[in-house]
């Protein structure tokens, strides 16, 4: 059965990619420029109102510049708990 969306691995994926962001140096609406979607998908993502599917998460990753791999492997110790 698939989780909600509120589910803890997804909490986690929004708490990295808002940390990578801000470690980045970048605003929402800077990545939001760099990823051509809006503002308002980067915020509605980074409060947990959304989840990423596969491609924007690695959109996401490269314009980040972190290596998707080293994500899911921080996201793998969360869902094992």
């Amino acid at each position: 059965m698939r989780e909600g969306l509120y589910s803890p691995i997804n909490l986690r994926l929004c708490e990295i990619m808002k940390e990578a962001r801000l470690n980045a140096g970048m605003t929402q609406a800077e990545l939001a420029k760099k990823t051509s979607r809006t503002q308002a998908y980067i915020s509605k993502f980074e409060a947990n109102q959304l989840r990423l599917d596969v491609a924007d998460f690695l959109v996401f990753c490269t314009a980040l510049d972190i290596e998707p791999n080293k994500v899911i492997d921080q996201l793998v110790v969360v869902e094992e708990l």
